[in-house]
């Protein structure tokens, strides 16, 4: 009987353990299933999707080529829908997604073709997101813009 007893407790206790660890491991997965949609609704163009994925209090700050842009949510879907006239075909290949402490950081690379010179092409770009429960509350990017800008034939690069 005590062996049962034992046996039923450490049962119960190895069932209250597994439920919190996937808790803890089903809210960063959440997180990290939110940035896939963040980039998604990017391809998309899809400014609607984009409001419903941040913060109200949402803010970012983006690397460009003349500085770091400041941006709230509705400038961010201002982007999001300029991005969507100006590139088709838009896709992103999220290569590491890394879920820490409520943040999501991500390695990423956009494959686009440019409306105005019908060339194909690619910018890798880091950003790390912050969530303030499910929604995204802050952004730092950086993107290599140089890069892009020559590979369409609008610098002197590439």
């Amino acid at each position: 009987m005590k062996r049962l007893a034992l046996k039923a407790g450490a049962a119960v206790l190895t069932a209250v353990i597994l439920r919190r660890l996937s808790r803890h491991l089903h809210h960063g997965r959440g997180h990290e299933d939110a940035v896939r949609a963040y980039f998604e609704a990017w391809s998309d163009g899809d400014g609607d999707a984009i409001r419903d994925l941040v913060s109200d209090d949402y803010q970012a700050h983006v690397h460009t080529l003349e500085g770091t842009d400041e941006r709230d949510a509705d400038e961010l879907v201002s982007v999001v829908e300029s991005h969507a006239e100006a590139f088709s075909q838009v896709d992103y290949d999220l290569h590491e997604v890394i879920s820490h402490n409520g943040c999501v950081a991500v390695r990423a690379t956009m494959h686009a073709c440019h409306e105005e010179t019908g060339k194909d092409g690619e910018i890798d770009g880091i950003a790390i997101l912050r969530f303030d429960g499910d929604r995204i509350a802050e952004e730092w990017s950086s993107w290599d813009y140089l890069d892009l800008a020559g590979q369409l034939g609008l610098s002197g690069g590439g």
